[in-house]
């Protein structure tokens, strides 16, 4: 029941007595509840649900074993034959041909790479027909025999064929043309090749294992070596293929680039000659004589500055009258030939002076010759002084030529500049193209060696070819029955705690008391099987009194009395949640037992609408507890006497048309005080609680209530429902039994309680 249901319950009839009373049930299980309230899950609790539950794991192995063991025998067997390719990438270095046909990569994108070319549809389908698989029924399901297991799983069998399109079982290639349908066939046979073909990389080398599984050991072993071997030709062929095509491509190409080559070399030297940029020495014409006519201006300059300055020197030794002696007057041969015929006359006129005067003729003509000689030579110093200033004034003149010359050349290159701005790029053109077409016919000679296939290395190699296996891979009966073992004893064990999980039923009463709050006052064993025990549990009770289950009716009626030391009860009431939870059974048994104790003991059957406490006494059920309520029949008119224990008992009578009204009426607190007074124990059999109300209204008028829940059967949320309603009540509960065990089962549980009259118990028990 709920926190409030049973805060109200503990509160008005605590049970901590209960819990002292049978300590051994609180303290000796395993998994009970804590001083601090904790609950704890036990490992020996796990393998006491494991044990109790061993059949449902034994069973779960032995058909999981035997289902996988007749599929393994069903199993056509296929073995694997693997074969080791080595990725790699060789260089011949016969020629550079490295920026042609570059090798492969040896990196980890490469091998994948080579891993799905070798796994290509392309690939399967050259191996397909080099070995004619198309014919093996193993990879062509049309050449195959249907079994009669496949015959029945086809629809077509069984279905009529306006059906087959409905449900798309149908012949899908009906409405195909025969190179469809062929097409389709090709490509089915290529999927279950390539649905046997595992392809791997072995850990992080350039290894790469081809495994093909097949039916037949040789097969599995030619497929193997066979694509192996077909994918390093394919290789080979690309390349060669390649090769092809870059030269024919290269031959091509060479042709239009020669075309283009031609075409700029003639645009070069056609703009250079219509631009003027004629090509001198290692420069153009116009910069060649723009330097030279610099350098000739520059010596013109220096020669004109040289004359200048000899001029103004003459000038400077005329103005001071000593220009014969300048260097160039000095130098004249014909100025130093007046100078000697000067002396000589000179010296003869001093000779004709001493012999003559002044007035000899000889002396006059001397002297005159004399003057006519320097005459000359002051003439000829004339000349050479007029000679410095015109070769001034021409060096002037050829400077100013020269610098004129000069600017117009500078002009004409500056205009050439602009023109040699389209020249150079028309050369680089033309340079670029040749280059191009150098290289290309560089190449074309490398790819051209390349088509010798001799030449030419594959980029993998074959490490290890595939050997005929001769142990099948699959199916590996070891291991799956290995595996199907350890799965099935998994699921044995889940199974079992989903079993545990989904059983609602109270298994001991410890768990019981654990759920509900509520004390339990006893466990009552279940009678078995057909015997008149069984039968008549009242009578064994009776007349076994020292058998296990007229001792558990004794620890019931003990734990009543315990329940109230000081006033024991006299009026109990016995109420269960549903029916058949051994509740009559409970009250003709106790009442029996007690009655056959001296006591003085009265029965009653308050289940006025299914009454069967009277079938099971043996007595008569009219008139009863309606006729006596409703004032039709006295007391001892209703009072039965149960000859085999000497109790009395009250059947339920007729049928009554509203029960909660005459046993929740005060003839029926009157009936039960008279009753209480007159006998030492009144026992009624109450309707269940979930049913009808009228255990809930009878529970106010009794001294004490015990509740039975059926071992193992009634859900706890029913139970915790029907306490929770006879709390509200506000009856007294004195506890619960736990009826109808199962001592072989119950005692597999482990709980505290577990094992109560079996085992080393039984033998203190007569029957």
């Amino acid at each position: 029941c709920d926190r409030s249901a049973r805060a109200v319950f503990l509160g008005r009839y605590p049970v901590d007595h209960f819990r002292r009373q049978y300590s051994v049930l609180s303290d000796a299980g395993d998994g009970a509840q804590g001083a601090a309230g904790d609950y704890s899950v036990d490992l020996r609790e796990v393998l006491r649900k494991l044990w109790r539950r061993k059949l449902v794991i034994v069973a779960t192995v032995v058909s999981a074993v035997v289902v996988a063991g007749v599929i393994l025998t069903q199993i056509v067997p296929r073995y694997t034959a693997r074969a080791l390719l080595m990725i790699e990438s060789r260089d011949t270095n016969v020629v550079d041909v490295e920026a042609v046909m570059v090798g492969l990569p040896m990196d980890a994108e490469a091998v994948r790479s080579e891993i799905e070319v070798i796994r290509s549809r392309g690939l399967a389908k050259k191996v397909i027909g080099r070995l004619d698989l198309d014919r093996d029924p193993e990879f062509n399901e049309s050449l195959r025999r249907r079994g009669l297991i496949a015959q029945l799983l086809d629809p077509a069998t069984y279905l009529p064929e306006a059906w087959l399109a409905v449900v798309g079982a149908g012949d899908t290639d009906a409405y195909l043309t025969d190179a469809e349908r062929a097409d389709r066939a090709r490509a089915r046979i290529v999927n279950a090749f390539l649905d046997r073909l595992e392809v791997t990389r072995l850990g992080r080398s350039r290894v790469v294992a081809v495994a093909f599984e097949s039916q037949s050991p040789q097969v599995a072993a030619v497929v193997a070596n066979t694509l192996a071997e077909r994918y390093i030709l394919e290789q080979l062929e690309a390349k060669f293929e390649a090769t092809q095509r870059v030269t024919a491509w290269l031959n091509e190409r060479i042709d239009t680039l020669r075309e283009t080559v031609d075409a700029s070399e003639r645009l070069v030297e056609a703009f250079r000659n219509q631009s003027g940029l004629i090509q001198g020495q290692d420069t153009t014409l116009a910069r060649q004589q723009i330097s030279e006519l610099s350098t000739q201006l520059i010596l013109a300059r220096t020669a004109r500055a040289e004359s200048e300055a000899r001029f103004r020197q003459v000038q400077e030794l005329l103005a001071s009258g000593g220009i014969e002696s300048a260097l160039e007057v000095l130098e004249s041969p014909l100025i130093q030939r007046l100078r000697e015929q000067e002396s000589d006359v000179r010296r003869k006129a001093a000779e004709l002076s001493t012999e003559f005067g002044e007035k000899h003729p000889r002396m006059i003509n001397a002297r005159a010759e004399a003057r006519d000689l320097r005459a000359n030579i002051e003439a000829e110093v004339d000349k050479i002084a007029k000679g410095y200033d015109n070769e001034a004034n021409i060096a002037r003149a050829r400077e100013a030529s020269l610098d004129q010359s000069l600017d117009e050349l500078k002009a004409q290159a500056a205009e050439a500049n602009k023109h040699e701005i389209r020249l150079r790029a028309l050369e680089r053109e033309a340079t670029a193209n040749r280059m191009l077409l150098e290289t290309f016919l560089a190449r074309f000679k490398e790819t051209s060696a390349q088509e010798d296939i001799d030449i030419q290395q594959p980029d993998a190699r074959v490490i290890s070819r595939a050997d005929v296996p001769d142990k099948p891979s699959s199916p590996r009966s070891r291991i799956v029955l290995a595996v199907v073992l350890v799965g099935s004893i998994l699921l044995g064990v889940l199974l079992v705690f989903v079993i545990e999980h989904l059983d609602r039923g109270f298994r001991s009463g410890e768990q019981l008391e654990q759920e509900t709050g509520v004390g339990v006052l006893a466990l009552v064993p279940a009678l078995k099987g057909l015997s008149r025990a069984a039968r008549d549990p009242a009578s064994h009770a009776l007349q076994r009194p020292g058998s296990a289950y007229g001792e558990s009716i004794r620890t019931l009626y003990t734990g009543l009395q315990l329940s109230h030391v000081d006033a024991p009860p006299r009026k109990i009431m016995i109420a269960s949640s549903l029916p058949k939870e051994g509740k009559t059974a409970l009250v003709g048994s106790l009442g029996r037992m007690q009655a056959a104790t001296g006591k003085s003991v009265v029965m009653i059957d308050a289940d006025l609408r299914r009454p069967s406490l009277h079938a099971l006494l043996g007595l008569r059920d009219q008139p009863g507890l309606v006729e006596l309520l409703a004032g039709e029949a006295e007391l001892e008119d209703v009072l039965q006497t149960d000859t085999a224990s000497g109790a009395h008992f009250i059947a339920a009578g007729r049928a009554a048309p509203s029960p909660p009204d005459l046993v929740g009426s005060d003839r029926m607190t009157a009936l039960l005080d008279r009753l209480a007074e007159s006998h030492d124990l009144v026992i009624i059999d109450s309707p269940p609680v979930m049913a009808v109300s009228d255990a809930r209204i009878l529970s106010k008028q009794v001294d004490a209530t015990v509740f039975v829940v059926r071992w193992a059967d009634t859900r706890r949320e029913v139970v915790a429902n029907a306490l929770r309603q006879m709390t509200r009540a506000g009856g007294p509960m004195a506890g619960v039994v736990l009826s109808m065990v199962d001592t072989r089962k119950h005692a597999q549980y482990g709980y505290g309680d577990s094992g109560t009259y079996y085992g080393r118990l039984k033998k203190y028990y007569t029957g």
